[in-house]
C-alpha cells in the first residue's frame, strides 16, 4: 500500500488558516433553500419508492447547515506570543453531506487504518454486490445490512477454504450506485498472498437467502 498523504502533512502546508465560506456554496443554498419542500412533500411524492425519510437525513441536513458559521458556534483562538486571536467556527463533523468534514473523516479514518489496523502486507481492494431482485429488502429495513457483512465473510471462506485464518479484511457499507440509485454494496480491503488471490466479485444470493432465513 502506497501511502502518500496523512492529516498532520496536510496541516502542516496550511500557513494561515482562512475561513471557508460554505453559505456562498451552490450545495448549500439547495439544501437550504430546498430542505423544507423536501420534508412537506416526501411522502406524497417519494415515500413510495425510496421508503420512509428517515430522523438521520433532516437531522445531517440541519447540522451541515450549522456548518462553518460563526452564528452557529465558534472558538476563540489565541497566540501567546504576538496577541493574535481569531474565530474557529464549530464543524459539523457528519458524512455524505457536508463535503469539508467528509473529506477530513476519510483522511483520519485512513490515517487510522494505516497506523492502526492494517499489518505490512500487500493489500488489494475488493467489491461485494447484490442482486437487483434482493436490493428493495434492504432498502426499507436497514437493520438488514448486517447480513452483507455476514454473506461476504461467508463468501470469503468458501473461496479461500483452510487459508481463512491468515486473511485480514476491512469491510464498509456504502448503498448507492454511481447513478445515485438505490444500490447497497460492500467495498473493502482484503491482504493478498499467494494462497488467495480474490478479484472482484458479486456476493452469492444464495449466502444472502441462507442468513436471512
Amino acid at each position: 500500500m502506497l501511502r502518500r498523504y496523512n492529516w498532520e502533512k496536510v496541516k502542516e502546508k496550511c500557513q494561515h488558516y482562512r475561513r471557508r465560506r460554505p453559505e456562498s456554496s451552490g450545495l448549500y443554498l439547495v439544501v437550504s433553500q430546498r430542505k423544507e419542500e423536501l420534508e412537506r412533500s416526501w411522502e406524497q411524492q417519494y415515500q413510495a419508492e425510496y421508503g420512509y425519510l428517515r430522523d438521520e437525513v433532516s437531522q445531517v441536513l440541519n447540522s451541515y447547515l450549522n456548518c462553518g458559521l460563526l452564528e452557529h458556534g465558534a472558538a476563540r483562538v489565541y497566540c501567546d506570543e504576538c496577541q493574535y486571536s481569531m474565530l474557529v467556527a464549530y464543524s459539523c463533523k457528519k458524512r455524505g453531506v457536508c463535503p469539508s468534514c467528509s473529506a477530513k473523516r476519510a483522511v483520519i479514518f485512513a490515517e487510522h487504518l494505516y497506523d492502526e489496523v492494517l499489518e505490512e502486507a500487500a493489500h488489494r481492494h475488493i467489491v461485494f454486490s447484490t442482486p437487483k431482485r434482493l436490493r428493495p429488502y434492504f432498502k426499507y429495513n436497514r437493520k438488514l445490512s448486517g447480513i452483507l457483512f455476514r454473506a461476504a465473510w461467508q463468501s470469503i471462506k468458501e473461496i479461500s477454504g483452510e487459508a481463512v485464518g491468515s486473511v485480514g479484511l476491512i469491510l464498509t457499507l456504502q448503498t448507492a450506485g454511481e447513478a445515485l440509485n438505490w444500490h447497497p454494496h460492500l467495498h473493502g480491503v482484503i491482504t493478498d498472498d499467494n494462497q488467495l488471490v480474490v478479484e472482484e466479485y458479486a456476493v452469492r444470493s444464495s449466502n444472502l437467502r441462507d442468513l436471512a432465513s
